[in-house]
């Protein structure tokens, strides 16, 4: 292997391994009043029901005796199917919402597109052989894995305490 074989390597070795962070996850939580709801209506919410199911979906409207919520992802399609749900305000007490960032999508597309970049130019080279299509194929792929990595690093989920 050449000197310029070791460096792509090294660098798309790093950033598999996550030597080279895009971003980091991070989760809040804060308090809410019932009244204070009606600040959600619109968003995304996920909610853990007390049998243990998750449903997720966009919070449509709050009434006085539970959240309304369209659900369009559920863990339990039997007791909670796709379509408008009442969530009992008696069973309410917490709920999410993901709140992706751009900072991790653009680091890791950036990071990704510079070591693509690289291999193309080494794809270039007429001592490659072989190894051209590895190296062409790895500089489509880092920039688009780059971009689903920081995604995925780059989230926060403010999670909600209702408070009566």
């Amino acid at each position: 292997m050449t000197l310029r074989h070791n460096i792509a390597l090294c660098l798309v070795l790093s950033i598999l391994s996550g030597a080279v962070p895009a971003a980091a996850r991070s989760d809040e939580q804060r308090q809410i009043t019932w009244a204070g709801l009606t600040d959600v209506v619109g968003k995304t919410v996920k909610i853990v029901m007390p049998d243990g199911a998750i449903i997720q979906g966009k919070a449509a409207a709050v009434q006085n005796d539970g959240l309304a919520v369209d659900i369009n992802k559920t863990s339990n399609k039997s007791t909670y199917p796709k379509g408008r749900f009442l969530v009992p305000r008696a069973t309410l007490h917490t709920f999410s919402i993901d709140q992706p960032r751009i900072r991790g999508k653009v680091i890791g597309l950036a990071v990704g597109g510079g070591v693509g970049a690289f291999l193309a130019l080494a794809a270039s080279g007429s001592y490659i052989g072989g190894y051209r299509g590895a190296l062409i194929g790895g500089a489509v792929a880092l920039p688009v894995g780059g971009y689903f990595l920081g995604r995925a690093a780059d989230s926060r989920t403010l999670t909600y305490v209702i408070t009566q």
